[in-house]
């Protein structure tokens, strides 16, 4: 098992890594497979963050993240977060097996709000200064895998990770996906629609 901590904006703290490696041991019960552990904690002004990031060696992963005015307040709460979802799907996750076959790739861009205009949006003659005003107001981005999952399994991937969406490969049409969380607690998925064969004109 590997614990990698990260400290930003802060001194390295020996006394918070060993009261978080403790509180992450109620974690590390519920698996007997290695874990990859990701511990990240920070300071931005009043908020102190901590963040937890777990890898299972089946694939799915565990993400919580917390922020109070106290960093050992933000570890309990975090952890807790963690640890009720994983109660939930316990044994979904203990007996979750990856899919083979092909794995998409998809690039995950973030754009500053507010960079984005009512009327670049809404004024088709100006399609290039929106292509362009999107550009330049791209702060980063990222390639990910899409996992081969079924619908149910990315909802609970997604869940674990506390995400409002989650982009995965659907195991059994191999296209790309995206399932969401609703406001009234349901779940929406975004799939390709096939496309319509062409018909050719009568000469």
């Amino acid at each position: 098992m590997q614990t990698h901590f990260v400290f930003r904006h802060m001194e390295s703290s020996p006394a918070l890594r060993a009261y978080a490696e403790e509180r992450l041991e109620k974690i590390k019960r519920y698996f007997a497979d290695p874990l990859k552990i990701s511990c990240t904690f920070s300071v931005e002004k009043l908020r102190q963050i901590a963040q937890f990031d777990v890898t299972l060696r089946n694939g799915l992963q565990l993400h919580a993240s917390e922020s109070t005015e106290n960093l050992y307040s933000s570890v309990d709460l975090a952890l807790a977060k963690m640890e009720r979802q994983v109660r939930r799907y316990k044994d979904r996750i203990r007996h979750h097996k990856p899919h083979e076959g092909r794995t998409a790739k998809v690039r995950l861009g973030v754009i500053a709000a507010e960079t984005v205009t009512d009327e670049v949006a809404e004024a088709a003659q100006k399609a290039r200064e929106a292509q362009k005003a999107e550009q330049s107001a791209t702060v980063h981005t990222k390639t990910i895998r899409a996992e081969r999952l079924s619908a149910d399994q990315a909802i609970m991937q997604m869940n674990l990770m506390h995400k409002q969406f989650f982009v995965f490969t659907n195991v059994d049409t191999g296209e790309v996906n995206v399932v969401y969380r609703l406001d009234n607690g349901d779940f929406g998925i975004i799939e390709p629609e096939a496309a319509q064969p062409v018909q050719a004109e009568a000469g």
